[in-house]
């Protein structure tokens, strides 16, 4: 490689256009820069709410974008095959030298597809371990068995000569490891996508609001129910607390909460429904407290960019989650579906002012000094690099 200019075609497969831009413009934006070509290969949208302003995005970005008629949680096995079909085709007429993949089908299509195509390079980024594996073993045979056959398909994309594996957290480093689906040499930890800090250069730490936000999709999954119980319970004894969820419903996912529900707990007066909101910068200056009572996460966005905002966070012990914060210095660990220690855990927090002025400040120095959009970039041109050479 001369001049750091890489001369690669990558072709980036996520589930939906909306996961790439929040998740993965800059990088494509970046390796652009560095002379790639680049081009985004996609399902259907999860949330017609959260597509249309990323399609816009990268229109205005000129990044090419095809759609195949896969669905995050479709099943139908036709359907899905055709999909298949479809990607296979569009990376054979793209001709990339790398594949870059993200998100659970992503990475199963991507991988297979770039094996079919013979494309030289493979970069599997597990953001999660997504639906299948969130906590299958006690969902019953069907969910067992989506995991198993997801194992087993996901293994192909895995034993590609060319690939190379990013996780973003210890735990799903460990769990890629037990497979023996790759190499410790190929394995790289990157703590998730990274923030651009410099949305949070001007934080006032004493303008911060009694305000405690729920960043994520309203799905179930992370923790949507038991955090609006806690709610309800703590409001009860400090009303003038406010409780906001900011993110989208009517998403593509069966583990979704209902508008309805949603309507109805805002008329209770308990939360305050947001919807999809594109830019969570000011709503975190705001908040106190950022909680996100997730049953399983890759390494959250949403807690890291709250870090950076200064605000004090609360989140479950489950994989992803316990490695965004420091527990007792950047914020609190509470086990995961129970809204009872939840709301202790937040109660404990409200009742302390100094403590949440601690969390947020520590909390800002590390995300900082972790975080940081440049880093992640950094690292993954640096992958990039590896195939620019062909030394693998």
């Amino acid at each position: 490689m001369k001049n750091n200019v890489l001369n690669l075609r990558i072709a980036y497969v996520v589930n939906h256009a909306a996961f790439f831009v929040s998740h993965r413009l800059p990088l494509a934006l970046a390796a652009r820069k560095a002379g790639c070509e680049v081009a985004l290969f996609t399902g259907q949208p999860g949330s017609m709410e959260m597509e249309v302003p990323a399609v816009d995005a990268l229109a205005a970005h000129g990044i090419s974008h095809r759609r195949t008629i896969s669905r995050s949680s479709g099943m139908n096995p036709l359907i899905e095959s055709i999909a298949l079909v479809q990607l296979i085709w569009y990376l054979w007429r793209f001709k990339p030298d790398v594949v870059h993949c993200a998100s659970p089908k992503g990475v199963l299509y991507g991988g297979i597809a770039a094996r079919s195509c013979r494309v030289p390079g493979l970069v599997l980024a597990i953001s999660g371990m997504g639906y299948a594996y969130t906590d299958a073993e006690e969902k019953g045979f069907l969910r067992r068995a989506i995991k198993r056959i997801y194992g087993v398909l996901v293994g192909l994309s895995f034993a590609h000569p060319g690939a190379h594996v990013i996780v973003q957290n210890q735990d799903d480093q460990q769990s890629v490891l037990n497979t023996g689906w790759i190499v410790t040499s190929r394995l790289i930890l990157i703590p998730g996508s990274g923030v651009d800090l410099s949305k949070f250069t001007d934080i006032d730490m004493n303008s911060k609001k009694p305000l405690v936000v729920l960043p994520a999709r309203m799905l179930k999954d992370k923790g949507v129910c038991e955090f609006v119980e806690a709610a309800r319970q703590i409001k009860a004894q400090f009303p003038e607390w406010h409780f906001v969820l900011a993110g989208a419903a009517g998403y593509d996912n069966p583990s979704v909460v209902s508008e309805e529900d949603l309507q109805l707990w805002q008329k209770e007066g308990v939360v305050e429904w947001l919807g999809h909101v594109p830019d969570m910068t000011p709503l975190y200056k705001d908040a106190s407290i950022a909680c996100l009572p997730s049953y399983r996460e890759g390494m959250p966005k949403a807690l890291m960019e709250a870090a950076a905002a200064g605000c004090a966070v609360v989140t479950t012990d489950v994989p992803g989650c316990r490695e965004v914060i420091e527990p007792g210095h950047t914020g609190d660990l509470v086990p995961a579906r129970d809204s009872r220690e939840l709301a202790e855990a937040l109660i404990a927090l409200i009742q302390d002012p100094v403590r949440r002025l601690t969390y947020g400040r520590k909390g800002r120095d590390r995300a900082i000094s972790l975080y940081s959009l440049d880093s992640v970039v950094k690292e993954t041109l640096k992958l990039y690099q590896v195939y620019s050479v062909r030394t693998y």
